[in-house]
C-alpha cells in the first residue's frame, strides 16, 4: 500500500476494561480484525511495567498481576476521567498513559498484521461514560501518537456491526452491552439517513470481571476443603494467579456446558470441583438483577422522552451477554428475543466500519468544497467515492452505504451549577448547605442548545459571586453534592458588585456542543457584569497530554 493510500487506511478500536481489539476493514468491504503477536484477536487490557524502560502489554502482563501486583495495571478503564495516579521506577503515569501503552500495543500489532503504518483510529466508549471520561480515552489516543478521528459510542458501533443500520424504515434498538468491566444499556434509533442515541444508562463499575471474581472467591472456598489444616493456600501466589485465569475460563464453559469439574493444585494439596451453571447463577444472580434494573431505568427514560415507543430489536453486545442467564432473564423480564453474534468482536469491528465512514465522508465533503457549484459538487462526490473505492478496493455501493449516515448522541450525565440552599433557616452553619443545579440533562440531545436559569445572591451586600460547574457522577436522584463532582478549570467569580439586598438576580445560562465544550454565561442583572466559563471538559490540559506522550514514546512496548 502507498504512502498516500495508507491515508484511507482507518482502525476502529475496542479498548476494553478487560480485553481490547482493534480491526479495519478489508478489500472485500468487511470488517477483519488484527490479530496480536499470540495470534489472538483479543489482547488483555493489563499493563506490567517490567523496568523503567520496558513494559509488556497482554497476557503475560495479565499471568504476572498475581506474582507482582505492585508492577501491574488492570481494569484502568474504570479509573478514566479521575486523576488515580500510579507510580513505576519514580514516573508518574495517569489512567490516560496507562491505556494509551496498550493503544501503542494494539497499533504495534495491526501494523505487523496489516504491513502499514497505523495512524487513524476510531475509539470506543461505553455509552454511559461521561464527558471527562470521553476526553480522557481521546487523549489517550494522541499519548500514543494516533490521530484519533472520533471517539464513538460502543453501542452504536455494535449496530453497525450487527447490520442494524441496513434495514428498511425506522426502527428502535435496545443495545444490552456487558463488558468486562463495564455495563450499560442504551435505546438507538435507525433510519436510513440516521443513527441517533434517544437514551442510555449504566454503571461504569460493573461488567464480566466481577462475575470472575464471584466464581474465583468460590473456587477458593471449595478449594481450602481439602488444604491440610494450618496451611492457608492464599500465600501461594502461582496458584491465585492461576485461579483467577481458571475462574475465567470456566466462566466461558458455562455458557456452552450444565456443569464442569475444575482441577485445582496448590498449597500442597490437589482436588476436583464440580461447578455447574446453577451454582454460577446463583452466585451472580444480584449482578445480573443490577443489569435488569438499569434496563428498567432506560425504558423508564425512553418512555418520558417518547411516550408509546416500542423496542423493535435488543442486540447484545460484550463477551460476558453470552452467558445463557442474560438471554433467559430478559426473555422472562421483557418478552423479548435478543440477537447475539460474535459479542466480543461487534464493537471493534462495527468501530472499523464507522473509522471508514469518516473518512470517505471527509474526502467527499472536501470534493463538495472545492466544486463551483451543487451539480459540479455531486459530480464531484460522485468522483470522489470512485477513487476511494479504487484505492481501497472496497466497492463503492459499500462506502456510499457507509458514508450516508448521520450518527447524533445524548449528553450521557448531567452539567450544574453550585448553589446555596438558603431556604433552610440553619444554612449557614451546615457544611452540607450547597447543592448542585442541573441545566443540562443526561440524555439531552447534542448539541443540547443554550438553558437558562435565575439564581440570587445570599447575603446582603454581597461584592462576589463564585460559579463553579459539576458534572453528574452517579445516578442522581435529586440535587446532591455527594453523585457529582467539580470539574478542574469550572470555576471563576464575578467580582466588584454594588451593595444590594440578598437575591440580587443572577442569569446564568449554559450549553454543550457536539464535542463537550461546555459554555456557561453569567449575567448579574444590576449591574450587567458578565463571566463567561468556557470548559472543554478534561482531566489533562495540553501540556500534560504532551508530557504524558514524551512518556511513554520513550518506552518500549512488547506484547
Amino acid at each position: 500500500m502507498s504512502d498516500s493510500d495508507s491515508e484511507l487506511r482507518v482502525f476502529g478500536i475496542d479498548l476494553g476494561t478487560t480485553y481490547s481489539a482493534i480491526a479495519y476493514v478489508d478489500e472485500t468491504g468487511r470488517p477483519s480484525v488484527c490479530r496480536n503477536t499470540d495470534g489472538l484477536e483479543t489482547t488483555p487490557s493489563v499493563v506490567y511495567f517490567e523496568n523503567e524502560s520496558n513494559v509488556v502489554v497482554g497476557s503475560v502482563a495479565k499471568n504476572t498481576a498475581v506474582t507482582q501486583p505492585d508492577r501491574v495495571v488492570s481494569l484502568i478503564k474504570r479509573e478514566m476521567g479521575t486523576q488515580a495516579t500510579y507510580r513505576f521506577d519514580d514516573v508518574d503515569h495517569g489512567p490516560e498513559s496507562i491505556s494509551a501503552l496498550i493503544l501503542k500495543q494494539l497499533a504495534q500489532d495491526a501494523g505487523a498484521h496489516t504491513d502499514g503504518p497505523v495512524r487513524q483510529v476510531v475509539i470506543t466508549v461505553p455509552a454511559y461514560f461521561g464527558m471527562l471520561e470521553r476526553d480522557a480515552t481521546k487523549n489517550a489516543g494522541r499519548i500514543a501518537g494516533l490521530d484519533v478521528l472520533a471517539i464513538v459510542p460502543e453501542p452504536v458501533a455494535a449496530a453497525l456491526h450487527y447490520e442494524a443500520t441496513t434495514q428498511p424504515g425506522e426502527r428502535t434498538i435496545l443495545v444490552y452491552d456487558l463488558g468486562g468491566g463495564t455495563f450499560d444499556t442504551s435505546v438507538i434509533r435507525v433510519s436510513e439517513t440516521e443513527i441517533s442515541v434517544v437514551c442510555t444508562d449504566g454503571d461504569d463499575r460493573l461488567g464480566g470481571a466481577d462475575w470472575d471474581a464471584r466464581l474465583r472467591d468460590h473456587l477458593l472456598e471449595r478449594f481450602a476443603e481439602h488444604v491440610p489444616a494450618g496451611v492457608d493456600v492464599e500465600d501461594d501466589e502461582e496458584f491465585l494467579q492461576a485461579l483467577v485465569t481458571t475462574a475465567e475460563e470456566t466462566k466461558k464453559q458455562l455458557s456452552r456446558a450444565e456443569a464442569r469439574p475444575v482441577a485445582l493444585r496448590g498449597a500442597g494439596a490437589s482436588a476436583r470441583v464440580e461447578v455447574t451453571r446453577e451454582k454460577f447463577e446463583e452466585l451472580t444472580r444480584d449482578l445480573l438483577d443490577k443489569t435488569v434494573d438499569i434496563v428498567q431505568r432506560t425504558l423508564a427514560t425512553l418512555v418520558a422522552k417518547e411516550p408509546g415507543t416500542t423496542i423493535d430489536d435488543v442486540l447484545l453486545v460484550g463477551g460476558s451477554s453470552s452467558m445463557p442467564a442474560v438471554a433467559r432473564r430478559l426473555r422472562e423480564e421483557f418478552g423479548w428475543e435478543p440477537r447475539l453474534h460474535d459479542p466480543h468482536l461487534a464493537v471493534a469491528k462495527g468501530a472499523a466500519l464507522f473509522a471508514l465512514s469518516r473518512v470517505v465522508l471527509r474526502e467527499v465533503d472536501q470534493a463538495r468544497a472545492e466544486a463551483a457549484d451543487d451539480v459540479a459538487g455531486d459530480a464531484a462526490a460522485a468522483e470522489a467515492l470512485e477513487t476511494v473505492a479504487a484505492r481501497t478496493g472496497i466497492a463503492t455501493s459499500t462506502l456510499a452505504g457507509l458514508s450516508g449516515k448521520q450518527t447524533h448522541n445524548v449528553l450521557p450525565k448531567a452539567f450544574g451549577v453550585r448553589l446555596v440552599d438558603t431556604d433552610d433557616p440553619d444554612w449557614r452553619s451546615k457544611p452540607t448547605r450547597h447543592y448542585v443545579k442541573h441545566l443540562v440533562h443526561a440524555n439531552d440531545r447534542l448539541p443540547t442548545g443554550e438553558r437558562t436559569m435565575t439564581a440570587g445572591t445570599v447575603v446582603d451586600d454581597q461584592t462576589e459571586i463564585e460559579l463553579a460547574l459539576y458534572e453528574q457522577s452517579g445516578v442522581v436522584a435529586g440535587p446532591e453534592m455527594a453523585e457529582n463532582k467539580p470539574l478542574a478549570d469550572g470555576a471563576a467569580a464575578i467580582t466588584g458588585l454594588r451593595p444590594a439586598p440578598a437575591g440580587a438576580p443572577v442569569d446564568i445560562r449554559m450549553e454543550v456542543d457536539d464535542e463537550g465544550l461546555l459554555r456557561l454565561r453569567a449575567t448579574e442583572r444590576a449591574t450587567g457584569q458578565q463571566l463567561e466559563i468556557q470548559v472543554r471538559v478534561s482531566v489533562l490540559d495540553a501540556a500534560q497530554v504532551a508530557a504524558a506522550t514524551r512518556v511513554v514514546s520513550g518506552l518500549a512496548v512488547t506484547g
